[in-house]
Formats: structure tokens, C-alpha cells, sequence
């Protein structure tokens, strides 16, 4: 008879099987029909995929790809963890992060095709309802796969090869298929979500659990993003209609808003899905997502930083929200040292010598009185000029430099970690007060808006682009728009706005490259070492990764990517 072997969710409560004929056996030693002989057995069957997708072997590697690959984040040195590979774009084919995301990718696959296969449909509605979310997660585990294996959907997507499709409970171990195409894949997530959405419908998870199991919302939401790729755009905006129409989810405002990452999925009103960690189980402290981005009470890392681009972009405007997800770190001293020199410094970038496009920081002394900015230039004390912000941004304040004019941030001494200063990124920790506690959220309000946005915008209805920008912008606190500025496009607003509102959660880098733009890291940090790679357009061979090469060596039909 054969066995399954199941990851079984944590928070199963053990009291469950102690009142049912399983209880003498390991549940992941038992047969497959005792497993799937009642519905207790299907639900456990069913949480052990979500336990997959929590795993830190798929969190971690999906969250790497999707945002170390883009412009919103600058590590502050080198490393040999193999995450160093997915920022810089200097790939392997031994990368462990990626081998253990396939491998985890597929566990969760056949996980949710033995639920598809062995739960008898129309039993019960609740019993539809679980065999519809092991379709939207087979659906998620293949459209993560294939935009970290696969070139966008709008690069020859019937002739660029994608992943392997395996839709059996139980894959023959001779039956090894080959890469499907791109579009084959994408059909495939099309179909699972579809189905997923048909039989969540008829039946609601207690509102405690809305948001941390797949529902038909998180289908519809996921539906949205996945037709947003394809440029099928008016799918996109229905779909996103759907979810914001549906009245289960608000956008956070104000002060809770800068709390997002504090609040447990199930009691935040914005979002969707999420993959839930549980306090004190979940925490993986200095191996938590959070744990790169930020040191908090002397947990975690602390070495990828918020880019200067970014910093840039939502610093614009002060008083936007989501400045409160950057942390800058400040040297805590006096205000002058023993020779009366200020602790305050004007930060500005520079060219490297090398490589050709590179940037470094430099700092010089700087004080401040009766509310002018004066700079220590070797010799004399020069003011700092400034330049009054348009439409309500930020005054910026500039130095000449061999009669160029150089932008400058003036401010009082921070961190550095080899001369990157240390703007520590929150949005990913403090979970419920645990400083590396989080639960990385799939799907959220705020993106729903955005999708419609830019299917909006890319089928000409500028007007309503624009509304549901203004949506996003107006939560954030800042102006919006009237209508699109002389020299700029609806599209290129949208996008900036994705930028802003969606960064730290793995969206960065495929908004890029699905829409044919080139990924600028002229800017400083570490991904300019050895052989940079600093501008990449969306037809370069490094915007896929290559397969890992352990599972080219067990499966000699898999074709490697260029």
C-alpha cells in the first residue's frame, strides 16, 4: 500500500487525534487511505501544505528573489550565504536557497494533488472549500516557480520554457515530464485558480481564519495578478474589481497603517492571504526574513538596507506614511566632539573609480543654525542651497562639486556598516512584539487597487488609473493627482506607486521586468563587486535563474536555462 508523507501544519491541536482511530501511529507514516478515510484526515492533509508554504526553505528563497532582485534594497557587504547570488545577479547553478525552493515547491504540489485527487467533491461545502485552497496553492507553488525559472509571460511565452508540470497524487518515478512552456504553466495556474475560486464559493471560514487560509478572494486576488502578467488587462481589473467589491477588506488608515507588520493577519482588515507564523513557533529569529533588513533588540542582521533610489522616491514627501516602514540608525553622542567638531554630516553619492556605473557614499561635517545647513569642505564653511519642493515635496538641499550640482542629505551622524549608512527596513518584523516575528503576506487590498490601476492604464482609461492611485496615495497622506503630469504617463505614475506602496514584498523585481524595463542599480551598494552586472533589461539572460543543478543531474530531461 503506498504511504503518504505529510508536513502536518503546527498548530494542529493534538487533542485532535487523540479522539480517533489514528492516534497510535505517527500521522505521517500512516497509508493513504487511512488518511484520507474521513475528513479529519483530509483537513490534516490539507494544513500540511500550508506547513510547506511557511517552510523557510520556500519563505525565504521567494521573498529573496522577488525583492533582492530589484531596486528597493542595497546589502551593505558580501557574504556566502547564496541569497549574495539573487541580488547580485551573478547566478549559479548551485544555489541552495533556489534548490530548496523547487524541492519544497513540488512537496507542496503533490501535497495539494493528493488532497485534489482523494477528497470526494460535493460531500459538504467545507469539504469544496478545502479542495479548492489545495488548488490555489497549487496554483501559487507553480506562478512562483515559473517567474523565478521562466522569462515573462510577455517574452515568447509558447516557445520559453517554464517548470515541469506534475498534476498526479502519486508521480511515477519513470515518468520524468520535461519543462512546459511558459504559456503551459501559466494555463495551468489559470485553471487550478479558477477551479480554486468555483468551490471556495459556497462556503466561509470562520472570520478568524479569513485571512489565513485561501479563500475565494485570495483566488480573485491572486487571478489579478497573474492576468496583470499576461497584459490580459481587462481580466486583471475585473478580478481586482471582485476582491475590493467584495466588502470583506479595508485599506488600513493612518496610524494603524504604519503598524502593518505588528498586527496578526487574521485581525488586519487589509489583508487577503497570508502565510501565518505563530508566536514563539514561527520565530526564526536571526533566520527570519526580517532578519536582513533590521537589528531589533539585538535580533537579526541588520546588512540590506533601504536604497538611496527608494529613500529617494518616498522621501519626496515627508509626511508620506510609509516612510515609517525606513529606519535610519543614529550614533547617540553630544553635539560636538572634544575639538568642537559637529557630529551632524551632509551624505551625498559619488562616482567609484570602478566599476564603470558605480556609486559610493561620501559624507562631510555639517551644522546646522537659525535654519541654514553649512558644510566643512576642507577649508571653509559653505552654506548648503536649497531648492523649494513642487506640489508639496520635500525641500532638497545641494552643494556644488567641481561645478556640479550635487544633491545632499543633511542630518545628524548615523550608523554605517563599511560606509553604507544603516537605513533599517521594518516592514517585515515586530509581529505582535516579537522583534523577527512575521507573517509575509500574499495578497492585500493595496494591490488590488494598484492592479486595476495599471490595467487601467495600459488600456488607456488614464481617469480611472488615476482614481484608484489616488486611493493609495491618499491613505499614504500625500497629494494626488488631477491628471497625469506634462512628460509622464499614466503607466509610469502606477508603477511608481507600486513601487512605493508594495516594496519589501517580493513584487519589485517582476514589475520590471514583465513590463520591458531595464533594472538601474547605478546606485551604491554591494551588488557593484567582482563582475557587476548594473543595468539588466528584461531580455537578459540573468533576469531567470538557472535550474539548480541538482535537480539537472536527477532529472537529465530538464534543459538548463541560458
Amino acid at each position: 500500500m503506498k504511504k503518504i508523507h505529510l508536513y502536518i501544519a503546527i498548530f494542529i491541536a493534538i487533542s485532535s487525534f487523540w479522539a480517533c482511530e489514528i492516534e497510535r501511529k505517527p500521522f505521517q507514516d500512516l497509508e493513504d487511505e487511512q488518511v484520507f478515510s474521513d475528513e479529519l484526515g483530509i483537513e490534516a492533509a490539507a494544513l500540511g501544505t500550508y506547513a510547506l508554504l511557511k517552510e523557510n526553505s520556500f519563505m525565504r528563497p521567494y521573498h529573496f528573489h522577488g525583492e533582492y532582485g530589484g531596486d528597493n534594497i542595497a546589502l551593505s557587504g558580501s557574504t556566502t550565504d547564496a541569497l549574495y547570488y539573487m541580488y547580485n545577479f551573478q547566478h549559479t547553478v548551485n544555489n541552495g536557497h533556489l534548490n530548496s525552493l523547487w524541492v519544497t515547491s513540488y512537496k507542496g504540489i503533490i501535497n495539494s494533488n493528493k488532497v485534489i485527487e482523494n477528497a470526494a467533491r460535493g460531500t459538504s461545502d467545507k469539504m469544496d472549500h478545502i479542495i479548492g485552497e489545495m488548488y490555489y496553492l497549487r496554483g501559487f507553488f507553480y506562478f512562483t516557480m515559473v517567474n523565478i525559472w521562466g522569462r515573462p509571460y510577455t517574452q515568447a511565452p509558447t516557445s520559453n520554457l517554464g517548470v515541469p508540470l506534475i498534476l498526479d497524487a502519486e508521480p511515477d518515478e519513470n515518468n520524468l515530464p520535461p519543462r512546459a512552456t511558459v504559456a503551459e504553466v501559466y494555463a495551468q495556474i489559470e485553471a487550478d485558480l479558477k477551479m480554486a475560486a468555483e468551490l471556495m464559493g459556497n462556503y466561509d471560514r470562520p472570520a478568524e481564519e479569513l485571512r489565513i487560509f485561501a479563500s475565494i478572494e485570495s483566488a480573485w486576488a491572486l487571478l489579478s495578478r497573474v492576468y496583470l502578467y499576461m497584459e490580459n488587462d481587462t481580466e486583471a481589473a475585473a478580478y481586482a474589481t471582485d476582491v475590493i467589491e467584495s466588502g470583506k477588506f479595508g485599506l488600513l488608515q493612518g496610524d494603524a497603517f504604519t503598524k502593518y507588520p505588528t498586527y496578526v493577519p487574521e485581525e488586519n482588515s487589509e489583508t487577503i492571504f497570508a502565510c501565518r507564523s505563530l508566536e514563539d513557533e514561527d520565530n526564526y529569529g536571526w533566520m527570519a526574513i526580517g532578519g536582513m533588513y533590521a537589528n531589533i533588540d539585538g535580533v537579526g542582521w541588520g546588512e540590506m538596507y533601504a536604497s538611496q533610489p527608494y529613500r529617494d522616491l518616498v522621501g519626496q514627501y515627508p509626511e508620506d506614511l510609509r516612510n515609517s516602514f525606513i529606519e535610519p540608525q543614529y550614533v547617540e553622542h553630544g553635539d560636538a566632539d572634544a575639538f568642537g567638531n559637529p557630529y551632524n554630516f551632509i551624505t551625498y553619492v559619488t562616482d567609484k573609480d570602478e566599476p564603470a556605473g558605480s556609486k559610493m557614499f561620501t559624507t562631510a561635517y555639517a551644522w546646522y543654525e537659525e535654519g541654514i545647513w553649512y558644510y566643512y569642505d576642507g577649508a571653509s564653511w559653505p552654506t548648503v542651497e536649497t531648492e523649494a519642493g513642487v506640489d508639496g515635496k520635500a525641500t532638497k538641499y545641494f552643494i556644488y562639486i567641481d561645478g556640479v550640482k550635487t544633491y545632499v542629505e543633511p542630518g545628524a551622524e548615523m550608523e554605517v556598516r563599511n560606509g553604507y549608512p544603516k537605513y533599517y527596513v521594518t516592514k517585515c518584523s515586530n509581529q505582535g512584539g516579537q522583534p523577527q516575528l512575521w507573517s509575509p503576506v500574499i495578497s492585500r487590498l493595496a494591490e488590488m487597487y494598484l492592479n486595476r490601476a495599471e490595467a487601467n492604464a495600459k488600456t488607456g482609461n488614464e481617469s480611472a488609473a488615476l482614481e484608484d492611485i489616488n486611493v493609495i496615495r491618499q491613505r499614504a497622506g500625500i497629494p494626488t493627482y488631477d491628471a497625469v503630469p506634462a512628460g509622464r504617463t499614466a503607466l509610469e505614475l502606477v508603477l511608481e506607486e507600486r513601487q512605493l506602496e508594495l516594496a519589501f514584498e517580493s513584487h519589485r523585481r517582476y514589475d520590471i521586468f514583465r513590463n520591458g524595463l531595464t533594472l538601474d542599480r547605478t546606485y551604491p551598494g554591494t551588488h557593484d563587486r567582482g563582475n557587476a552586472i548594473l543595468t539588466i533589461p528584461a531580455n537578459h539572460n540573468r533576469v531567470i535563474d538557472f535550474i539548480p543543478e541538482t535537480q539537472i543531474l536527477a532529472q537529465p530531461n530538464l534543459v538548463q536555462n541560458p
